[in-house]
């Protein structure tokens, strides 16, 4: 990560003037360093000792390795910096070869150093026309003075040190977990894979499940961790810009779409250099459609995967070797190994040396359950369904290798006896990724953790880090296989994820993991009950909405097609709501408008509104918001009020009830019909007196919007402040700060002053 300081600065601007400043041109001779640094500090140059400017003090500040003088600094400080910028255009401007190119790498510079504040990068990326040379210079001069007014820290002192600023600091939950402590072997393979990233940087580390290939990349971090700045770990979610957007970022707005935190985190990532290391675990997939692009990035990046992948170095891993290190990996887990050695080897190489299958075994043992000789005797006998093999293509083993691991897991799986309990538990763990113990626990309504940690001991979940829980990908086909999750049995789980789903009026905190678990529902048991099934993922889409999940919500309307192939599946509200919500997917809006209102008018005409009236409001109000982006407001209007009225008349005073006033009151605001909107935002007001969201609070900011329409400020601040006041008890802390802004800028607008309890720094 590149720092905004005085030496990166003026490497960028002299890369794009090199090109015009080795060529004389029209001078006399070539434009030098020193022409261009006195240049746009010619106010200060002009008034001090010309030895400040030596050729050898220039170099060090251009290299790094000394501080711009403070006598320099001061002056700016004292007499404006505003010279700057404006000499830089007198002065250096004919040298720029590319005036746009050099303006977007300095904004690239300033939007990826995460220790500035996001206030502190207001206040240098003003908002100009990077078509006007003169406001480009300005901007110039604003990052010169920022770098140069700054703590100066030395181009060969690490600038992400233990002790300085660590990329930790600014990304959260992106440590890398510490490989099982029973790791062992591979000193070879680690040391190969070192030497391979040295020379190809991004490298896919492939391999059959359950051989270690998350462990072996664990491990590597252990041990050469010291060789990188940074290092970041990730868990593969089934898509790469998911993973950069749901990244965790210290800068990050509540406010922000998806778009935006797509476009801040990977900007970070493209700051990286080769002393980073991304990891990327369970890259389980033949492709991603952004994998192209991120490989090209200048950090080093590993991958795991069980996939073909034609990109990239393929690392291939196979099993480990030596029955010695894999025994003393059973010696690890199961007390009385010494007693029973021989027969501990034979099993090591019945099951072909497979990590996971051997440690089962020694996990099965140390249980007590079985003897050793009793386990050979039952993997010897015994095979599984032949069908059920790992489905993901695999670049170095053939389908009779995938048949024999899975087999082994298989078997080793029956042999435990689990009660209906550990059954549940395990099946329900097939709906989630990586979740926190207590979090799952509470989906399951489960008194206590005990039956999770005595499953995490036996092998069954995953548990490498803190309190986090997963399951192996071979373990989770055994479950799917033997244990057959359904809706139904599978029932407490889903029925608390759709409570969830239905929380639509605030921001959850733990959207993420909900969003995993309705993926998994609908991979792993869509199928076992149509019903079920398209109940939920109704529930599911007006979830996703709320958080802008468009790419998802698009899947989820193919799926539910699919289930009206069947005449038997859902009713005619069912599919007037699946045309509602094709319509009103933002994709087919922004292409095809005509055809959203056409989808929409017959999704009015199917709807029962005895049946349903929520649904025939708001499929009312949605063809009201189509008509009017499609420039007949009178026409959207009719279909708005309709709308209102009939979800009045319900008294169905719900977030619908309030969703349908704010869209209303919106465009009445926008035809400058303010009267008739503060009606509708006061009765709506009224109707859900007592109710806290986001959005019965963004309901109190319209009204405040409103009456600073219609003049009236003493109810508009009053109005303003119960909305900043829900906002804050409800913990929006970031859209509380872009709330205000917004207030103050708007009342500022229309000639009155903001309250001057709403100042903070951000308004000064």
């Amino acid at each position: 990560m590149r720092r905004v300081d005085f030496s990166t600065v003026i490497n960028i601007i002299i890369e794009n003037c090199r090109e015009n400043m080795h060529t004389a041109k029209d001078r006399e001779r070539a434009f030098t360093q020193t022409d261009l640094i006195t240049g746009f500090f010619s106010e200060y140059y002009d008034s001090c000792d010309d030895k400040v400017f030596d050729s050898s003090s220039i170099s060090r500040w251009i290299k790094g390795n000394r501080p711009i003088p403070a006598d320099l600094i001061n002056f700016y400080r004292d007499n404006g910096y505003e010279s700057i910028g404006n000499n830089f255009k007198d002065n250096c401007a004919d040298v720029v070869y590319d005036f746009s190119n050099l303006y977007n790498e300095l904004v690239t510079l300033v939007s990826n150093d995460y220790s500035l504040s996001e206030e502190k990068k207001n206040e240098i990326m003003i908002d100009i026309d990077t078509g006007d040379e003169s406001e480009v210079c300005c901007f110039i001069g604003n990052i010169i003075f920022a770098a140069i007014d700054r703590h100066f820290v030395p181009v060969d002192k690490p600038m992400l040190s233990t002790s300085a600023i660590t990329v930790s600091e600014y990304v959260f939950g992106a440590e890398v977990p510490a490989p099982c402590r029973y790791f062992c072997g591979r000193d070879t393979e680690l040391d190969e894979l070192h030497t391979a990233l040295q020379e190809h940087s991004k490298i896919f580390i492939s391999g059959f499940a359950g051989i270690g290939k998350s462990e072996f990349a664990k491990a590597y971090v252990k041990k050469y961790k010291k060789e990188y700045k940074n290092v970041l770990y990730f868990n593969y979610p089934g898509s790469l810009k998911e993973m950069i957007t749901d990244m965790d970022f210290v800068g990050d707005n509540i406010s922000d779409d998806e778009h935006t935190r797509f476009t801040k985190h990977i900007r970070f990532l493209k700051s990286l250099r080769s002393d980073s290391l991304i990891i990327i675990d369970n890259f389980n997939v033949a492709n991603d459609s952004f994998l192209s692009t991120l490989i090209n990035y200048g950090c080093k990046i590993l991958f795991t995967t069980r996939s073909n992948i034609e990109c990239g170095y393929i690392f291939n891993l196979d099993v480990i070797g030596n029955s010695d290190e894999l025994y003393q990996l059973v010696s690890k887990y199961y007390s009385y190994a010494d007693e029973s050695k021989a027969v501990i080897n034979e099993l090591i190489e019945t099951v072909h040396h497979h990590t996971l299958s051997v440690e089962m075994i020694a996990k099965l043992l140390e249980k007590g359950l079985h003897s050793p000789e009793e386990i050979l005797e039952h993997l010897r006998q015994n095979s599984a369904d032949p069908e059920s093999v790992d489905k993901i293509k695999i670049s170095k083993d053939g389908v009779n290798t995938r048949e024999t691991y899975y087999n082994h897991i298989h078997s080793l799986f029956s042999l435990y006896l689990l009660d209906e309990n550990y059954q549940s538990i395990m099946r329900n763990m097939v709906l989630v990724d990586e979740v926190r113990i207590r979090y799952f626990a509470k989906l399951l309504k489960l008194n206590d953790t005990n039956g999770i940690n005595e499953l995490c001991e036996l092998g069954f979940i995953r548990n490498d880090h803190a309190d986090l829980i997963s399951l192996h990908p071979m373990i989770r086909d055994v479950v799917l296989l033997d244990l057959k999750p359904s809706f139904e049995n599978c029932d407490t789980l889903i029925t608390n994820l759709k409570n969830k789903l239905q929380i639509i009026g605030y921001e959850l905190p733990d959207s993420a993991i909900i969003i995993s678990c309705i993926r998994n529902v609908m991979k792993y048991i869509g199928s076992t009950d149509n019903s079920s099934y398209l109940n939920f993922l109704e529930a599911a889409y007006i979830f996703l909405d709320n958080y802008h999940e468009y790419d998802f919500m698009g899947i989820i309307i193919s799926e539910t097609e699919k289930l009206f192939d069947d005449e038997a599946i859902g009713n005619e509200n069912s599919r007037a709501l699946l045309l509602n919500n094709k319509a009103m997917l933002p994709v087919n809006r922004n292409e095809k408008l005509a055809h959203s209102i056409s989808l929409m008018n017959k999704a009015l005409s199917m709807c029962d509104e005895k049946s349903n009236p929520v649904l025939f409001a708001n499929i009312n109000m949605n063809l009201g918001i189509l008509y009017n982006e499609n420039k007949e407001t009178e026409r959207g209007l009719e279909f708005m009020d309709k709308a209102y009225l009939f979800i009045k008349l319900c008294r169905a005073y719900n977030d619908d009830f309030i969703s349908i006033a704010r869209n209303y009151a919106a465009t009445l605001c926008e035809n400058m019909r303010v009267d008739k909107a503060l009606d509708v935002l006061l009765e709506c007001e009224f109707a859900t007196e007592g109710c806290s969201s986001n959005n019965h609070a963004a309901l109190l900011f319209d009204l405040g919007a409103a009456y600073i329409l219609s003049g009236n400020y003493p109810l508009s601040v009053k109005k303003y402040n119960l909305a900043f006041a829900e906002y804050s008890a409800l913990g929006c802390n970031d859209e509380l700060t872009a709330r205000k802004i917004t207030a103050a800028q708007q009342m500022q607008r229309y000639g009155f002053e903001y309250p001057k309890e709403w100042e903070t720094d951000y308004l000064e």
